[in-house]
């Protein structure tokens, strides 16, 4: 059995240094192996091999595509890990952003939120959280990306998923001005790189779980 960690193209070119301090913890304290970019790598999974993802599409894709035996969130893991070195970010109030890409999976949510209160952060809730959420940043803005609508046919429908609703640039600054107004804190939270895209669209500051975890000296989070 092997167990496989995807971290994730697009967060590794958002976030190079908290991407190597992820990768260099779980190697380290879990003895996983790194792999590079699902798309290519899922067909490699057996039955016996467990994927480690952060990035609810991979997730999606390992579950529909490959013959992973199982998989878990790196937040899952980190929740578990009674030595985690958490930073204290001294009561800071943030809104949680749950993402439709991962509506179903509550471990993972309730992972995120348990991350939050040993971090010392104060979480704020919008209405329309958990399974309730319909956000996906700009990735449901646009057409469903034809690679995704094959690996991940079921979620999105073969591509034809209603939740796909093209805009125009201006539809779309209308829509995220819109949902600011859901967001009562100036940061939220994230663990979707296209739901922190969104945010920032919003006017807010989007904020992804890994910042947090993995915090460097220049980020502008703290």
């Amino acid at each position: 059995m092997a167990i496989i960690f995807y971290p994730s193209c697009k967060i590794q070119a958002d976030f190079p240094a908290e991407s190597a301090a992820v990768r260099r913890y779980l190697e380290e304290r879990h003895g996983v192996q790194t792999a590079g970019c699902c798309r290519p790598h899922h067909p490699k999974l057996t039955p016996e091999d467990h994927a480690i993802v952060l990035c609810n599409n991979c997730a999606n894709i390992v579950e529909e595509s490959s013959k992973a035996g199982a998989f878990t969130y790196v937040w899952e893991l980190i929740d578990r890990d009674a030595d985690f070195p958490f930073p204290d970010y001294g009561g800071e109030r943030m809104t949680v952003q749950d993402c439709w890409a991962a509506v179903e999976r509550r471990g993972m949510q309730e992972a995120i939120r348990s991350l939050l209160r040993k971090m010392n952060v104060t979480i704020v809730e919008q209405e329309e959280n958990f399974d309730k959420t319909r956000f996906h940043g700009p990735a449901l803005l646009a057409p469903c990306f034809p690679g995704n609508a094959k690996l991940i046919p079921r979620r999105y429908e073969n591509g034809n998923s209603p939740m796909f609703t093209p805009m125009t640039e201006e539809e779309q600054h209308a829509y995220f001005q819109r949902h600011a107004q859901k967001l009562p804190t100036e940061k939220a939270v994230c663990s979707c790189k296209y739901c922190r895209d969104g945010i920032d669209a919003c006017g807010k500051t989007g904020v992804h779980i890994l910042q947090l975890l993995f915090p460097i000296k220049e980020s502008l989070i703290k």
